[in-house]
């Protein structure tokens, strides 16, 4: 593989939550700002001390970086679709096994231009002369101000005179491949692009090539397009010259990588590198653990070691030339070149840039072994007591036992061989030491405490097209001894997808607190920082069954855990889950959960129940036949056996297509258009079919649906405590039973048991349509974090042990507050709504457009009960029909024809005032409904294009016949007693005795007040009515003009006039002996117009 001299290593993660011991002087704020427009729009009304002092708890992105082609400025490397017009191979040719290797296109050299191409007005070609101490410190200013990597600004890259001609002018090297732009008026260097020639071996195959470098444009000239017109001049250049070829690397995905790295790094002076503010505290460890942990022996271990002479370029070439030929691609070195890159000289006033050393055998005094490192420092800007950190690169190396049959020996003489790089590189004063996943580097990165950087940097070749070659990483972007040769497009891709969302989804405070809260209970290992199932479930509150108690029963740990593990490989689900829950695997999570990810996609949003399907389905769960059953059984149980996680990411090939469903996964399609990477899978963008296979286990969603039940009326900053404190066993048996009404909504007697995803997508969209939305308040607690307090600026000291048990400690013993009830007082106390059933409302009730009962802020208010108020229809009609607002009417009974004394639930959500006419009420844009909510889930949604008929109105009250929701009303006849109807695909009939209830549900029938439900069969319930409720719906008294007490102060006015009439018509004295008649016309005139006596002279 080519070498990575100077390429830009991100910060490992556990060393971007760099919080602690980095004070950000508040001369950089403006800097800062301006660099960062996001924050700087939300820190607008700070003044700059305040805007210092939030950014000293921000994350500092540093980056210590070398000569990536483009730094990190991702406009710098162009746009996809200029390289789609380059000769560079395309997405889709990854997923073509039989890659014909060779060049693209074949240039005629008569064809080549011999002139550059046109610069925009004011700007013209130059060529640099590196020889010429006036133009080297051009190129030199122009690459220390402009080719930055971190983002705040703090480290600058300090390219020194020596550094540069090393880079720059190899054995070869042509002075007209070192191209620049300037100003044409200034004669200011504003951009440059570098190339030195070298030759490549891709699988045997040589090639030359040039080596792209340093492609750097003035920051306030990036809007000028400059970024393709340098490339297409140093092709055109290397073209005149003969050379068709090229390399370059870069931290973005491009079309398309020939390979992928991973950078790992070692702290070796931790202490500087956290006080410079590049490496954090990890929770709860200390300083002098840390230097404990990264401390170095203070001499060199390998006998033999010595530093590299100009007498041993012969055997390094020989040793160097037989071991890089093990890999898929690497340099072709010259003897000439391993003097260039690999001896250094001492001169007078030239820095050092490069380290090798060999080991020579004491008895035959054969060199066995080789190893180099090359330095690139930066300056630490404005830092009151550092001026630079010096970054040492790992180089090349080789070493004889590469070639035995024993790889123990071969790693082990790696680690040793590499320990003593480390130690010389200590003693050389340098403060961290780079290395890539590439090369046989997975052999000694953790047995050496390399860190994982949170980057890659891509291999790509200019007009070649090869196979992938390895990057020393596996799907989960850890190093792997197997995987030294292969390419993770998709791995990039999902983490460049949680960087956007990252940054388009959350505020920058936001998304502060998040790496706070992440990073601080993160473990760690082989450098790499994540959270396991407890950390999940301990910071949520969600009771974990591999941790709980026997008394708690509410084990919805690991079904959580397994939903993000899941979401976390979004978009390449399929592929890359279960992931390892990275900082970059929860930002897709928090943002898929939250339902955020609109900000992001290109589309808005999207439809996330396949997402959510998949993240709880089974292995395997499909319906074999009788023959293959017992087999396949037998199959998943060998497959599960050992795996300490939740089954349900590997989904096995379809057994038949008996599904017509093709349709688009449009989130993850929505996602990969957001990352101009639809290309990537223009070859197979439908979804996989086994959606439509597998099945989610009813032990699986039961747990899901009891977490639901619980934390339903969540808010974002409430503590879980406040609703899993009070689950005794009365509790939980509540919930239970709750749970097992919902799940037979999801037909799981369909599907052998399971839930199917054409079940579970059509009761979610249409009969639950609010039941994941407690995920969206309880996921939102991870962009708040209770260890930062912005209101003053932190010390940047160490949290002692002692501090962190006490706080601890004061966590445990936290009581948690009641929480607050949508019940307003009133005339009674509810026995139906009980907290559990309030909260199976809330999962698909409509309080306001899409918003459910608890997220809209609304209240109840109690109108009427028969347990209070009795079961007569005067007392209704008083306490209803003066109620001048939307309704809900709950009632409980028992089958009136079956010994069974299971209490049935009805109710029906009603957003018009009762008439006690048929008239249709005024349309609104609400709905009304009709649901049962036990013993099992139903709804009926309101019909959003009724055919509007004065007798068909969606609630009906008779002083004679009672009650009816959406039932046909007859016509008035004073021969005989007609009752309502029922009409269409529901209705709801009570008598005028509050005594029995008829419900009806059909199938069919789209010329009612509701539509059919899910359900298939018609029914119809009769009940003994044990008790009505009627609660009226207060709006949010801050989300709504009205007063949160205008319809209780309208029905007590009501009740005012009805009193006040009442007393009046008592008062009348009518047909008394010797009344004058015309006090006698007045009464009876009173009487009629109050309704009490009809007017028998009409």
């Amino acid at each position: 593989m080519s070498d990575d001299k100077g390429k830009a290593p991100k910060r490992t993660e556990d060393e971007s939550s760099g919080k602690d011991g980095k004070k950000i002087p508040p001369q950089l704020a403006t800097l800062l700002l301006d660099q960062n427009p996001a924050l700087k729009q939300e820190l607008a009304n700070m003044d700059k001390d305040q805007a210092a002092a939030l950014l000293h708890n921000m994350d500092l992105s540093q980056m210590l970086t070398g000569l990536s082609m483009g730094g990190k400025n991702q406009k710098d490397m162009a746009s996809y679709k200029f390289w789609q017009t380059q000769p560079v191979p395309a997405f889709n040719d990854a997923a073509n096994k039989q890659v014909e290797q060779g060049p693209i296109k074949i240039i005629d050299p008569e064809k080549v231009s011999q002139t550059p191409g046109a610069l925009v007005d004011g700007f013209e070609w130059c060529t640099l002369d590196l020889t010429n101490a006036e133009e080297l410190k051009e190129l030199y200013e122009l690459l220390n101000n402009h080719y930055v990597e971190d983002d705040n600004a703090m480290f600058r890259f300090s390219y020194s005179e020596s550094f540069l001609h090393w880079a720059l002018m190899s054995p070869g090297w042509k002075k007209e491949w070192h191209v620049g732009v300037r100003a044409t008026k200034s004669r200011k260097l504003v951009a440059s692009i570098c190339g030195v020639p070298t030759e490549l071996r891709v699988r045997g195959e040589r090639i030359k090539v040039t080596e792209i470098n340093f492609l750097c444009i003035h920051k306030k000239l990036r809007s000028k397009r400059l970024t393709p017109v340098l490339i297409k001049e140093i092709t055109r250049r290397c073209y005149v010259n003969g050379i068709y070829q090229a390399i370059y690397t870069g931290g973005v995905i491009l079309p398309t990588p020939v390979s992928s790295c991973r950078y790992y790094h070692r702290a070796l002076d931790w202490l500087k590198l956290y006080e410079v503010g590049f490496s954090p505290l990890p929770h709860g460890s200390t300083k002098a653990r840390m230097i404990t942990k990264n401390h170095l022996p203070t001499e060199t271990l390998t006998p033999g070691l010595r530093p590299m002479e100009v007498k041993d370029i012969d055997a390094v070439f020989d040793l160097l030339e037989r071991y890089m030929r093990r890999f898929d691609m690497n340099q072709a070195f010259t003897r000439e070149e391993i003097d260039h890159w690999l001896v250094y000289k001492e001169q007078p006033d030239k820095e050092q840039v490069v380290w090798s050393y060999i080991v020579e055998d004491p008895e035959t005094h054969k060199i066995t072994d080789f190893v180099s490192f090359y330095n690139l420092s930066s300056t630490v800007i404005d830092h009151p007591k550092h001026e630079a950190v010096r970054a040492a690169y790992l180089y090349y190396y080789a070493s004889e036992t590469a070639f035995s049959d024993d790889q123990k020996a071969f790693k082990e003489r790696l680690q040793l061989l590499m320990n003593d790089a480390l130690i010389c590189a200590k003693k050389a004063q340098f403060d961290v030491f780079n290395a890539l996943t590439s090369h046989d580097n997975p052999l000694f990165l953790e047995q050496l405490k390399f860190g994982a950087g949170d980057g890659q940097l891509h291999f790509y070749l200019y007009n070649y097209r090869a196979a992938p070659i390895a990057g020393g990483i596996n799907e989960k972007n850890l190093p792997d001894e197997s995987k030294m040769g292969g390419v993770e497009v998709n791995q990039e891709l999902s983490y460049m997808l949680a960087e956007r969302f990252a940054t388009k989804c959350f505020t920058p405070l936001e998304l502060t607190h998040f790496k706070d809260n992440f990073y601080s209970r993160a473990s760690e290992q082989v450098g790499l920082r994540y959270w396991n199932e407890k950390t999940l479930s301990d910071f949520l509150g969600i009771p974990d069954g591999i941790h709980a108690s026997q008394e708690q029963p509410l084990d919805a740990g690991p079904v959580i855990f397994r939903m993000v593990s899941y979401l976390g490989a979004f978009p390449f689900q399929n592929t890359l889950a279960p992931s390892v829950l990275t900082f970059e695997a929860m930002v897709k999570v928090v943002v898929l959960l939250t339902e955020r990810y609109g900000k992001a996609l290109k589309r808005g949003h999207k439809d996330r129940i396949k997402l959510l399907f998949g993240s709880l389905a089974d292995v395997g769960r499909k319906l074999p036949s009788s023959a293959e059953a017992e087999e396949a059984m037998a199959k998943e149980v060998d497959a599960t056996a050992g795996n300490s996680h939740a089954p349900g990411f590997s989904i096995d090939e379809p057994a038949n297509d008996e599904y017509d469903e093709d349709e688009d996964d449009d989130l993850a399609l929505a996602a990969l258009e957001s990352l101009d990477a639809i290309e990537v899978f223009k070859h197979d963008h439908r979804v996989d079919k086994t959606v439509y296979e597998t099945r989610i286990s009813i032990d699986t969603f039961r747990r899901l649906l009891m977490l639901l039940l619980v934390i339903a009326p969540l808010k974002p900053l409430e503590s879980l405590k406040m609703y899993t404190s009070d689950l005794d066993s009365a509790r939980m048996e509540a919930i239970q039973h709750e749970a097992d009404s919902i799940i037979p909504a999801f037909s799981p007697e369909e599907n052998d048991g399971g839930i199917s995803y054409k079940a579970f997508a059509r009761t979610v969209s249409t009969s639950l349509p609010y039941l994941f939305d407690p995920l969206t308040a309880l996921f939102e607690h991870m962009l708040f974090s209770k260890n930062l307090d912005l209101s003053q600026h932190r010390q940047s000291g160490l949290t002692t042990e002692a501090e962190t048990e006490t706080e601890r400690d004061t966590e445990k013993v936290e009581e948690p507050i009641p929480p607050a009830t949508i019940m307003l007082p009133g005339s009674f106390e509810s026995t139906i709504l009980t907290p559990t059933l309030t909260s199976h409302l809330s999962l698909f009730l409509p309080s306001s457009p899409n918003l459910n009962l608890f997220r809209s802020g609304i209240k109840l208010h109690p109108v009427f009960s028969t347990n209070a108020h009795g079961s007569s229809l005067s007392s209704f009609s008083h306490h209803v029909l003066t109620w001048q607002s939307a309704t809900l009417l709950i009632l409980q009974g028992s089958p009136s024809d079956s010994s069974n004394d299971e209490l049935t639930t009805l109710g029906a959500y009603l957003p018009q005032a009762w008439k006690t006419t048929s008239s249709n009420s005024p349309n609104t844009p609400d709905l009304p409904c009709l649901f049962q909510l036990s013993p099992k889930h139903i709804l009926l949604p309101g019909n959003p294009s009724p055919i509007r008929k004065p007798n068909n109105p969606p609630a009906y009250f008779s002083p004679t016949t009672g009650i009816a929701i959406g039932c046909q009303i007859p016509a008035k006849s004073h021969t005989q007693q007609n009752t309502p109807k029922p009409l269409g695909a529901g209705s709801l009939l009570i008598d005028g005795n509050l005594e029995t209830v008829e419900f009806h549900t059909a199938p069919i029938g789209h010329d009612g007040v509701f539509l059919p439900s899910t359900s298939d069969s018609p029914a119809k319930t009769k009940l003994d009515l044990f008790t009505l409720e009627i609660w009226g719906i207060v709006p949010d008294p801050e989300g709504s003009e009205a007063s949160t007490s205008s319809a209780v102060e309208m029905q007590r006015a009501k009740w005012e006039f009805e009193a006040r009439d009442a007393e009046r018509r008592r008062n009348v004295n009518f047909g008394s002996a010797g009344a004058d008649q015309g006090a006698n016309e007045n009464a009876r005139w009173l009487l009629e117009a109050a309704g009490v006596i009809g007017d028998s002279r009409r």
